[in-house]
C-alpha cells in the first residue's frame, strides 16, 4: 500500500524529499505510521515529539489525514489508512 506522508518544519527531515511511503501491509493505522516514523527519526538521530502511544500522536504534533484533523476522526489513532491517503504532520505552533 502506498500513502503520502509529508512532515513540516522541525519534523521535515524525517521523510525528507521522499513523501511516498510503501507500507507493505494490508492494514496500516495512524498508530502504525507514527511508530514507523519514530523509528526512522531515531535512525537519523532526530528526536521529534511523535508518540504513537497517545491519542493525538504526541503533545507537540498535529496529524491530518486527507486534510482532517486526527482528533476529528472517529477511530483516532486506530484509523486505518488506505491506498493513496495523504498524511501531514506538523509540529504544534504558538504565537499570535
Amino acid at each position: 500500500m502506498r500513502i503520502t506522508v509529508r512532515t513540516y518544519l522541525t519534523l521535515k527531515n524525517i521523510v525528507g524529499d521522499h513523501p511516498l511511503l510503501e507500507t507493505g501491509a494490508e492494514i496500516f493505522t495512524i498508530k502504525d505510521l507514527l511508530k514507523k516514523l519514530s523509528a526512522m527519526a531515531v535512525k537519523k538521530s532526530t528526536h521529534p515529539d511523535l508518540d504513537p502511544e497517545t491519542e493525538t500522536g504526541g503533545p507537540s504534533v498535529q496529524v491530518l489525514v486527507n486534510g482532517r484533523d486526527l482528533r476529528q476522526l472517529p477511530k483516532g489513532m486506530d484509523t486505518e489508512l488506505k491506498e493513496g491517503d495523504n498524511v501531514s504532520i506538523f509540529p504544534q505552533m504558538a504565537g499570535g
